[in-house]
This record gives structure tokens, C-alpha cells and sequence, in this order.
């Protein structure tokens, strides 16, 4: 046996441990199925003649020499998702195994854990590993772009769980679902489980999600109204994700073989929901119905055609890949029926099947299975299936190598045919297992009388062979199945199939199990036997077979209860006898050597008899008192040190995202003096309330900006933009939302942002993954904002922006900035539907080509290349779609400083210092591919240029006053002939009618402010008249103070009185 520490790997980088022993490994054929899969664990288990050191296979490889620790440090190393198929009895708690499939090979690993408490949570986190280590490979990373394109998201809105009691259900079952939700409350609600998913279980749950599941008395839970319920429904190509935006994480995960109905409702349209098989704690499984809501009904409609077309499409891979690898005439699927059908059965039944299936083999074959059956010595009829099936096994992966796929229709002739051929085997193959059988019983018999035990004891036939109970042939297959008495093998792998064996004796080849220590629940206890079989007195075994079936496995041949044989009269006496208080000392020594070599696990025959241990003194109630202060105590200082944990991991997380948000090239160093700068203005008490100087802050955003500032400096700036701006933005219809209170909310225009969400920075760490935390965040910011302005909703190009704010500050921080940008500083109105100021846009570019680089204008206007053919995506992006985005973040830094003219600039000064290079093209198709992808991979020393250009430029009358000329120039050619026909001028004055009813509204809101400015100006005109008022009265009061001073003076009186200048600093002061 080979011990070592068994790892799985699981999301968030969790390594658990858990110390197991490796029993053996076994190479097998890839189409191996479960059915034949506890044969191979029996094969095995099962002891091998002459072999001290097995050499196990490791990685699909046959290993040269026996392991040796000194040169080998790994075992076993495989993905999770590899085990394909784990197989674990409960009559055999502490064992398990496992089959792993990678590309033509496969494996099996039969491995045995000292704790069998804990074989079920390693089963359970192999099956979890496994579906976070697939889903890790299931990224475009890992696989080709046609492996993820078929995947589809729908935003939904999740409204609780349901217990139902069948897999299938009426087609009301989602009406009544919602009813049920209304009625029961929602204090026990699963919102705040599915807020802090963070890994699955086995049933494709969060943790907490699922302890709230197992909560609910009802089976009905509905979800909190007060939580974030919207979802992100994925349907891939063989799974349903269900996605929480606001936690980032995999709330549920199903396998399209888990869903057995999927139904949308019939009074309720706007909701679906479908029924999966999720496992229970005590071993079972129940059907619960998940159910969600949309935002109108055809996007129900939707879900519901993509799922059909989802399902129909891996039905038929799974098909077309079944088809593929085996057909009705393959030599492995033939072994899969004889397993299947002999699967449940009494070993001597299963025997039988073993020899008609035998005997349609030929000769040579079948003359090689006898030879090896007999070479091993099977000592029971479990034994000799096993080996019976293990050369089968080999036998049909020989076959299957030389197997060429047939159809039906052949493989039924070829097993006629081979019937025909093989069927006067049929009676010497009888004849030859029953001389067989016969030669054995006689060895056994020979060996069990010199024991003096009655010969009959080892009948095989027994009065329960006549009754239809599988549960009392299990019961009984210890003693009667077996034929061995305390030699007989335990139990099978399989609950149904009695495969799987342990050793009949344990040879000094093969290393022993370390002894198992008793406990109180395994340890029998003395109690008297009221058991009434059905055998006779000589068809029975002892008393240690009938009292425990696991009794056989731990009493070896040099145990004293061996060595002493009982009558069936005394085994009478033992089980109805009352002990007496003098006379009875060695039935009561006897029972108590019965419960110790019971308990002594694994010793073979080297368990003595002892005196039972003594009862464990009882703790006083002060002792008590202690140790409790003590657990309590502990508990506290353990749940503290899980918070600090808590804390110093959610820090790193957080340092390594903004690390990983900020993974991009600075093109303008800050300087530590500059970052003083910065940092003194930053920390500044009040500053969304003090204005700061104009000059400095220019000065400052010229010499650069630190980049882990860089978000809490643009929010600097916004406030600033605020204070200078002298007339007020509009603002947004529903602008007392708060971001959190959107993201409740289902959107519209979800398609939209879903499609775009690959496509905004997709070579960025922190958008790159699917649906990772990037691309979710981003949604969240689109869906809020497009819910707060429900004119502009969404437009291509806004996720740009939106994606440029997010990796600079948190989600709600960068939602009141892009709100910033979209109002204050005037992007808004290009994102439009009816896209009117972008046309705008572009004629004031070209006017200004015009007037700064006319030899540029007259080369672009030669070759009809307009700025809407380049120019289009550098407004609506911010020059984030194409351009570094170290420069991207500059661009920023002067968009939050001067408003939505940097573009402009940005845009002029780019093309007029590559004015050479685009003249040097002479064709259309040349020159605009040079704009798009020789002039963004702009030099360090370029990009510093162009943003010192942009600082002291200004463009603003000139884009005035070409707005103001593209409106006189279309009002021209609106007024002038036209050769359009009706419908068309119809069409186009309904097209201006709207645009100017827009410009109109746009003029009224700005009238609006002007009124409110206007209003205020009697209240200044009174002011200033005051002022002068008083003004008029200090001047004559001085006046009249100098005459006095006068006078005085005159009639020779001195006093002391101010000057004239002191009299008009104070009046001033004052």
C-alpha cells in the first residue's frame, strides 16, 4: 500500500488535504462504464500471488520500476474534471475509487481514507473541483472562438425555489410557484445566500445558498425585494450558469442532464422556470423548480427557443460521439450488458449467467479462462465471478483494438453466427465448472473436518433461496453465499452489485491495513440475541457470523474464536440462555473476546483476549464550568482571527485588482513634487466647496498625473468643473436613484450590452475573461445608466468610457462620473438615436481641418474621405477603442479639466502633426487604413506633444460658430429646389421636424436657466442702488466733519479729533 496526501484544487486557489492510501491502479479501456467499473475495483482489491510491489500506473503510463519515494515526488496528478465516474459503497465506507479519462486513455484508482466519515466530503469536493476545473478550461482563453459562440445571456430576475414532487410538472406549475411566493414571507429569503456565493457544492449551489435550501421547512423560498435579484442567465453548450453581477460570482450551475422540465408561465408571461435533480443531506434526492422573471415576454420567448435548440444540439453531439466510439457489435458493450445483467444478482446466480455467457466463446478462449480461473484458487463463487469477469474484461479489450463499428443489422448476424458456432460448448463448459466446483468443496471439506465441524455446515442451499428478497440475501451472504464461514469475502463495492471483495486471508505478500480503532459506533455491544432465521441448526454458522456479517473480516486464522467450534445446540444456548452469576464465566469471557476481536479492525489473528476498559471518571460541575469558559473563549479569539483573515484577504484582493486595473503605460511620469501637489490638494478639508486656482490646476494636469490617483483626481476635477461653470446642468428625470436601487431593476437594452461587453478592451486582464469581474462590472455601470436615461439608453462606443472609468475607481464612483461627462460636460448629446450632433461634430471637424491645415483638407477632400469614414469613433470612444490606453488616460485628465472641446483638439492636433505621412498616400483604401492603424501607435514623445498642444489651445468661438453654420447651411438647402420626390420630401421634412423640435426643447431648457439667472437681476439692481446710497451719505458725512474741524479751529478750540484719512480708512472698513 502507497500512502501520500491527496490534493483538489479548487476556485479562489483553496488547496484542501486530505491523507489517503492508495490501494492499486489498473489501465483500462476508455469506454469502460459504471456497470463494469466495480469489477475492476474487485480485480484491484483483490490480492495477487508472488507479488510484494505492484506497479501502479501513473498519468496514463505504464512506470518502468516500482516507485521509489527518493525518486519520484508526485503520484498521482491530474485535473479534477479527469474523474469521470466515482464509485463508493456504504457497505464499505473507508474505500472508493475513482475513473479518470485523458484523451485514448483511462485509468482506474481504487484509494482507502482511515477516517470513512470523510470519504463522502472528498467525494463531494472531487465532483465540486471537478466542475470549477472544467469551467476554467471552458474559457476563450483555453478554447477556440466556435467552442463559446454558441453561449447566450439573458439579465433575469430571481424569484425563489421550489420543492416539487416530481421531475415533470403541470403546465400552471410556474403560477402557482409565484402565488406561493406572495403567501410566504420573506424572512428566510436566498437573495443574501446567492450574494455571498462563492464556491458550489455539489449540487451546483453557493454554500450559503444551499444551507437556505436545506432550511426551508416549506420548500417554498422566495427572494428578498429588498436584495439585488437580477441574474445574468447563461446558457452554454451543456450547462446553465446563473451569474450574480453584484457579487461576481456563479450563484447556480446546472448540466442539461440535471433539467428535466423547463415551462413559462401562462397568466404570468413575463416568468419561466425549469426543474433540476439536486441531492439532499440524508442520501436521497428531490426535484426543485427555479424560477425567474424577464423583463417582457418575448425575451421569455427567447430563453425558451434557445434553451430547445441548446438541448437539441448536445443531444445530438452526444449522439453522433456515442455512435462514434461503440456500436451494438463491440466487444466492450457486450461486457457492459453481462455486467449490467448479472449486476444485483446472488453470486451463485451471477454464476450461472458467467457460464452461459461463456459458453458462446470459442474454444481457445474459453479453455484460457478456465486455466487462469483455476490457477488462482477462488475459494467462493463471489471469487471465481471476479475472476470469471477480470479475464473477460481483458479478453474484450484485445477484441476492441482489431473492432471495426458495424450497424445493427450486422451485429446481428454476427452474434447469431457465433451462437450457432459455440453452441456444443455449452454442456463440457457445465461439466467442467461443476468438476470444478466439486474439486474445491472437496479440498474445503477435507480442510474444515479436521477442524471437526460437521460437514454439513457448508451446504450451499438454504431455505431463503426460495424467497424474492434482496435485502435478506445481502444480509445473509456473509454465511450462506460465501460457503466459508469466517472465510467467506465481505460485502460488495456497490450497494446492488456484490462485486468487490476483501481478501479471504491476508498472505504475508501483502502489506496490512493499519488496525482500526473501535468506536461507539461500530463497537457491539452484550446484549442477548432474539434473531429467529429460517435455517436449520446445521445450515447455520457461529455465533460471530450471525450476530455481526461483519465479524469475517477481522477474526484471522490464529484468533482463539477459531480455534474453538460450537454445536448448533450450543449456539442455541448462547443466544437464548440467561447467564448465571457463578456459572457463567466463560460465556461471559467468551462474548467479551467477541466484541474486542470485533473491534480490533484489521489484525489478522494476533487479537488477544483483555478486560473491558473502564468507564471514564465524571467531571465535576467546576470542571465543567471551566472547560466550557475555555471552548467559549476559544471560539471567540478563532472567530476574531477568521475576521482579521477576512480582512488582510479582501486588502490583497483588492491591492492585486487595482494592480491589475492599472496594468497599462504611463506616458507621462509624475514627479514626487507633482504628486505632492496633487496629494495637498486632495486632502484638503471641504474641497467640493473651495474653489481652487485655475492656473495651478492646469499647471498641475500639464506636468502629469499620478496614476494611483488618477480616479480620486478626476472627481477633484469634476467638482472643480462644477464651481467654474456659471449656468447649471440639466439634470436626469430620475436623478434622486441611487446606483444600487438602478441595479434592481431589469433593463432593455441587456442584448446590446451583453454583445458588447468582448468587445470594450479585450486584451485588457480586466475585461479579458468571460463574464469575469471586469466584464460584469461593466455591465452594471451600462445597465444603471441606461436605466437613468432612458432617451439615450445605450449606444456603441459608451462602453469605452464607461470601461476607461472603471479602471480608475470603483463602480458607484464611476457612475457619478460618467453621469459628469454625459450632462455637465455635454457628451450626451451624441449618443442620441437620431445621432445629429455627431454629424455636427464631423462638419466642425472638417471646418477646422479647413482653417488650421487647408493642404490636408484639399488631399482628404480629393479622395471623398470624410471625417465621419475615421473621425466617428474617436468622439464616440474618447479615442479609448483604438488609441494606448495610457494616452486614453490623458486625453481623460483634459476632458474632466476643459469639457467635451478636448476631443476637437485631440482630434486636430493627431492629424496635423501627421500631415506628411498622409499626404504621401494617393488612394482612398491606403489612406484611411493609415488613420486607423499606423496613426494610433503613436511614440511616447508624440502622445507628451499632442496633450501639451491640447493645453493651450482654444477652439471654442470657431465651434460655435461652425455649429451655428451648419444650421444656416441646412436651412439652405431646405429652402432651395428639390428634385426629391413626395415621399421623400415628406420623409425628410418629418426628419428635420424632429431635429428641430429637439434643438427647440434644447433651447427651451437653456431659456429656462436664463429666466432663472434673470430673475435674480432686480435683486442686484436694488443692492447697487443701496450701495450708492450710502456711498452719497459717506461723502457728505465727511463733508460736513471737515467743515467742523474747521470752525473749531477758527474759534481756537482743540480737540482730538482723526484726521481725514484715518475718518476714511474707518468709513471704508466699515
Amino acid at each position: 500500500m502507497l500512502v501520500f496526501f491527496f490534493f483538489c484544487l479548487l476556485r479562489l486557489h483553496l488547496e484542501i488535504q486530505y491523507r489517503l492510501t492508495l490501494v492499486g491502479s489498473l489501465a483500462i479501456h476508455p469506454q469502460t462504464t459504471m456497470a463494469m467499473l466495480p469489477w475492476v475495483v474487485a480485480e484491484i482489491r483483490r490480492p495477487r500471488l508472488g507479488e510484494k510491489n505492484r506497479n501502479l500506473e501513473f498519468n496514463g503510463a505504464h512506470s518502468p520500476e516500482p516507485w521509489d519515494p527518493l525518486q519520484h515526488m508526485v503520484l498521482f496528478d491530474h485535473r479534477p474534471h479527469r474523474i469521470t465516474k466515482l464509485i463508493h459503497n456504504s457497505q464499505e465506507p473507508s474505500y472508493f475509487g475513482c475513473l479518470l479519462r485523458e484523451e485514448k486513455k483511462a485509468a482506474c484508482y481504487v484509494f482507502r481514507c482511515q477516517d470513512q466519515m470523510k470519504v463522502p466530503e472528498i467525494i463531494s469536493t472531487l465532483r465540486q473541483a471537478g466542475k470549477s476545473s472544467a469551467r476554467q478550461e471552458d474559457t476563450p482563453s483555453s478554447l477556440p472562438s466556435n467552442a463559446t459562440a454558441f453561449a447566450k445571456k439573458f439579465e433575469v430576475l430571481f424569484c425563489g425555489r421550489v420543492v416539487v414532487a416530481h421531475k415533470k410538472a403541470p403546465p400552471a406549475l410556474i403560477d402557482e410557484c409565484i402565488e406561493k411566493f406572495g403567501r410566504v414571507s420573506v424572512t428566510g429569503s436566498l437573495a443574501a445566500g446567492i450574494r455571498r456565493a462563492f464556491s458550489l457544492n455539489q449540487n451546483g449551489l453557493s454554500p450559503e445558498l444551499q444551507r437556505r435550501a436545506a432550511d426551508g421547512a416549506t420548500g417554498v423560498q422566495p427572494t428578498s425585494l429588498q436584495e439585488n435579484r437580477t441574474m445574468l442567465f447563461t446558457i452554454g453548450r451543456s450547462q446553465i450558469f446563473l451569474v450574480s453581477p453584484d457579487t461576481k460570482k456563479v450563484a447556480i450551475e446546472k448540466s442539461f442532464r440535471e433539467i428535466s422540465f423547463c415551462s413559462q408561465g401562462i397568466r404570468h408571461v413575463d416568468h419561466f422556470g425549469f426543474i433540476c435533480r439536486e441531492s439532499v443531506e440524508c442520501g436521497g434526492c428531490q426535484f426543485v423548480c427555479y424560477v425567474f422573471q424577464c423583463a417582457n415576454e418575448a425575451l421569455v420567448d427567447e430563453i425558451m427557443l434557445t434553451l430547445k435548440q441548446a438541448f437539441s444540439v448536445a443531444a445530438l453531439q452526444q449522439n453522433s460521439r456515442t455512435q462514434s466510439q461503440q456500436c451494438d457489435s463491440c466487444p466492450l458493450q457486450q461486457l457492459h450488458k453481462l455486467c449490467d445483467r448479472i449486476e444485483g444478482l446472488h453470486p451463485s446466480k451471477a454464476k450461472l449467467e458467467l457460464q452461459k455467457h461463456l459458453a458462446g466463446l470459442d474454444n481457445q478462449e474459453q479453455a484460457a479462462v478456465f486455466e487462469s480461473t483455476m490457477k488462482a484458487r477462488p475459494k467462493s463463487d463471489q471469487e471465481e465471478n471476479e475472476l470469471i469477469v477480470s479475464c473477460l474484461r481483458r479478453l474484450y479489450e484485445e477484441r476492441q483494438k482489431t473492432h471495426t463499428h458495424t450497424h445493427n443489422g450486422q451485429t446481428k448476424k454476427v452474434h447469431l453466427h457465433l451462437m450457432s458456432s459455440s453452441s456444443l460448448w455449452t454442456p463440457i463448459m457445465s461439466v467442467c465448472f461443476k468438476s470444478k466446483r466439486s474439486l474445491t468443496c472437496s479440498i474445503l471439506i477435507f480442510k474444515e473436518t479436521s477442524l471437526e465441524e460437521p460437514l454439513c455446515s457448508f451446504l450451499p442451499s438454504s431455505p431463503l433461496r426460495s424467497h424474492n428478497s434482496t435485502g435478506d440475501l445481502k444480509r445473509f451472504e456473509g454465511s450462506v453465499g460465501g460457503q466459508e464461514g469466517p472465510e467467506s469475502p465481505p460485502q460488495g463495492f456497490r450497494r446492488r452489485a456484490s462485486t468487490i471483495s476483501h481478501s479471504p486471508m491476508l498472505s504475508s505478500s501483502e502489506p496490512s491495513l493499519p488496525p482500526l480503532q473501535p468506536t461507539a459506533a461500530t463497537k457491539p455491544k452484550l446484549v442477548r440475541h432474539y434473531s429467529v432465521s429460517t435455517d436449520s441448526p446445521h445450515q447455520s454458522n457461529d455465533v460471530a457470523a450471525l450476530s455481526s456479517p461483519g465479524a469475517v473480516c477481522v477474526v484471522g486464522d490464529d484468533s482463539p474464536l477459531c480455534s474453538r467450534r460450537h454445536s448448533w445446540r450450543q449456539q442455541i444456548f448462547l443466544r437464548v440462555a440467561t447467564p448465571q452469576k457463578g456459572s457463567d464465566s466463560k460465556e461471559s469471557t467468551l462474548e467479551v473476546g467477541n466484541r474486542m476481536a470485533l473491534g480490533g479492525g484489521v489484525g489478522g489473528g494476533e487479537s488477544i483476549l483483555g478486560a473491558v476498559p473502564e468507564e471514564r471518571r465524571k467531571r465535576s460541575g467546576a470542571e465543567l464550568r471551566a472547560l466550557w469558559r475555555k471552548a467559549i473563549l476559544q471560539q471567540i479569539l478563532l472567530l476574531r482571527m477568521e475576521r482579521e483573515n477576512q480582512k488582510l484577504q479582501a486588502s490583497e484582493s483588492d491591492l492585486q485588482c487595482r494592480r491589475l486595473k492599472l496594468d497599462y503605460e504611463e506616458i507621462t511620469p509624475c514627479l514626487k513634487d507633482v504628486t505632492l501637489v496633487w496629494e495637498r490638494m486632495l486632502s484638503t478639508t471641504g474641497r467640493s466647496k473651495v474653489r481652487f486656482d485655475t492656473e495651478e490646476i492646469h499647471k498641475a494636469v500639464g506636468q502629469g498625473v499620478p496614476r494611483q490617483h488618477r480616479g480620486e483626481i478626476w472627481k477633484f476635477l469634476s467638482e472643480q468643473y462644477l464651481l467654474r461653470k456659471e449656468v447649471p446642468s440639466t439634470k436626469p428625470p430620475n436623478n434622486e436613484t441611487s446606483y444600487k436601487e438602478l441595479l434592481k431593476q431589469l433593463t432593455s437594452q441587456q442584448h446590446a450590452i451583453l454583445i458588447d461587453l468582448g468587445r470594450t478592451f479585450p486584451t485588457h486582464p480586466y475585461f479579458s475573461a468571460q463574464l469575469g469581474a471586469g466584464q460584469l462590472s461593466l455591465y452594471n455601470l451600462l445597465k444603471a445608466y441606461s436605466l437613468l436615461d432612458p432617451e439615450v439608453g445605450y449606444c456603441q462606443g459608451l462602453s469605452f468610457v464607461a470601461g476607461v472609468l472603471l479602471l480608475h475607481m470603483s463602480e458607484e464612483d464611476a457612475f457619478h462620473m460618467l453621469k459628469f461627462l454625459m450632462y455637465d460636460t455635454g457628451l450626451r448629446k451624441q449618443y442620441r438615436p437620431d445621432m445629429i450632433i455627431l454629424q455636427i461634430q464631423m462638419y466642425q471637424l472638417s471646418r477646422l481641418l479647413h482653417d488650421y491645415h487647408r493642404e490636408l483638407y484639399t488631399h482628404l477632400e480629393q479622395y471623398e474621405i470624410g471625417p465621419s469614414l475615421y473621425a466617428a469613433p474617436w468622439f464616440l470612444t474618447a479615442f479609448a477603442s483604438h488609441f494606448p490606453l495610457g494616452f486614453v488616460a490623458r486625453v481623460f485628465d483634459m476632458l474632466f479639466l476643459q469639457g467635451s472641446e478636448v476631443i476637437f483638439k485631440v482630434a486636430l492636433s493627431i492629424l496635423g502633426s501627421h500631415k506628411p505621412l498622409i499626404l504621401q498616400h494617393d488612394n482612398l483604401e491606403s489612406i484611411v487604413e493609415f488613420i486607423k492603424t499606423t496613426l494610433p501607435n503613436l511614440g511616447l514623445v508624440q502622445m507628451e506633444k499632442t496633450i501639451n498642444q491640447v493645453s493651450e489651445m482654444d477652439i471654442s468661438k470657431q465651434l460655435q460658430a461652425y455649429e451655428v453654420e451648419y444650421h444656416v447651411l441646412q436651412d439652405e438647402l431646405l429652402d432651395g429646389p428639390s428634385t426629391l420626390s413626395q415621399s421623400q420630401r415628406v420623409a425628410q421634412l418629418e426628419k428635420t421636424n424632429g431635429s428641430l423640435r429637439q434643438q427647440n426643447l434644447d433651447l427651451l431648457e437653456e431659456l429656462q436657466v436664463a429666466h432663472t439667472n434673470t430673475s435674480r437681476i432686480p435683486l442686484y439692481n436694488c443692492i447697487h442702488s443701496e450701495v450708492k446710497t450710502l456711498q452719497q451719505e459717506r461723502t457728505e458725512q465727511q463733508q460736513t466733519v471737515s467743515k467742523l474741524r474747521d470752525l473749531l479751529s477758527s474759534l481756537g478750540i482743540n480737540g482730538s479729533f482723526p484726521d481725514q484719512e484715518n475718518l476714511t480708512n474707518t468709513s471704508n472698513n466699515q
